[in-house]
């Protein structure tokens, strides 16, 4: 199978038309024309995962978070130049999928996983959904519940309620929406001091959960393309950048 043909793939499912103005998401590098009987599907596009990709025979590179953010320069002693110059010289193609596939695709696994009903969209922020727990939670039942379905060991916690029952979602960092969200608990990543204040403001329960919560998309993505494509899938071990210490 071509490379181009699993690029329609992935545009069919998560069309470059909704990404946002400042997104990158695309064709990275690489030939559309090239033949591709290994795929490996990762979290983050960087010189670490290049590397596991190459090293495991992979034709291709999947990602949700594409290299290209970074300033291009074509010095191929920096990182963006070292990036592309292993995958060139190892015909390795690869591809990203960032803002197209949490509009898509990312929020609604990540309210399955903490197993929401009655999910629809934040209309406000065109990204975030929401939903009802199944049954009301006390605060301390519902961070354990959180914890659990993401397999985390800690979140960082604002604001208070004495009870849980709609919940808010949006991977990665989405904290400026809180405003534009009226709900018991909001989970996402990447948030500033200044947005526990917003939470009281807001009154809600926000939940970090950290940006690495996508790293559900890696085995949820296998599940979607094994279904369209014959070539072999794999998934990257896609580890968080951070570590508690």
């Amino acid at each position: 199978m071509k490379a181009g043909e699993i690029v329609e793939i992935m545009e069919r499912h998560f069309p470059l038309s909704l990404q946002e103005e400042w997104d990158v998401s695309g064709f990275q590098c690489g030939h559309y024309e090239q033949e591709v009987h290994k795929i490996m599907i990762a979290l983050d596009c960087d010189l670490r995962t290049i590397r596991e990709a190459i090293a495991k025979g992979c034709d291709m590179l999947i990602t949700h978070h594409p290299f290209l953010f970074k300033r291009l320069d074509l010095n191929l002693s920096g990182y963006v130049g070292t990036c592309i110059e292993e995958a060139i010289k190892n015909d390795l193609v690869i591809y990203s999928s960032h803002t197209p596939l949490d509009k898509v695709a990312m929020n609604n696994w990540l309210c399955e996983e903490l197993g929401l009903i009655e999910v629809g969209e934040c209309e406000e922020t065109g990204i975030a959904k929401a939903g009802k727990l199944q049954e009301e939670m006390s605060l301390n039942d519902f961070i354990e519940h959180v914890k659990n379905a993401f397999h985390l060991d800690y979140v960082r916690i604002a604001g208070d309620k004495e009870t849980i029952h709609t919940v808010a979602v949006c991977g990665g960092a989405g904290a400026d929406f809180i405003h534009n969200i009226d709900v018991d608990a909001y989970l996402t990543g990447d948030i500033k001091y200044h947005a526990g204040e917003d939470s009281t403001i807001c009154d809600m329960v926000l939940v970090d959960v950290g940006h690495h919560v996508e790293v559900i998309m890696v085995e949820k993505l296998k599940e979607l393309l094994q279904e369209e494509i014959a070539a072999e899938i794999i998934t990257s071990t896609s580890p968080d950048y951070f570590r508690f210490a």
